[in-house]
């Protein structure tokens, strides 16, 4: 028996950066998670992946600034400071 060939895995690393005078809203897809990212802080987007890596996608609505990260065929991992932004948001909230 032949064992199907399977893609490497892909590896990106990639930087946020707030670079506007106010906080930019980070939507975490598909859990649809809000981070707050306030002005000069800065986030590392981390993406293991086969054929699609992650989308971007910059939005505005109400004149809120909105960056979507949307996951490829992967797992990506957002993390601010060196702490998944998942734990933050936990910490933030309690839970």
């Amino acid at each position: 028996m032949i064992e199907e060939d399977r893609a490497m895995p892909n590896h990106s690393r990639f930087l946020i950066q707030n670079h506007l005078s106010g906080p930019v809203i980070l939507n975490i897809e598909p859990e649809c998670v809000h981070f707050s990212l306030a002005a000069g802080d800065i986030v590392a987007v981390v993406d293991t992946f086969e054929r699609e890596p992650v989308t971007l996608r910059v939005e505005s609505d109400g004149g809120d600034t909105i960056i979507s990260v949307w996951p490829g065929d992967g797992e990506v991992r957002v993390e601010k400071d060196g702490v998944d932004v998942f734990d933050l948001i936990e910490k933030d909230t309690g839970g």
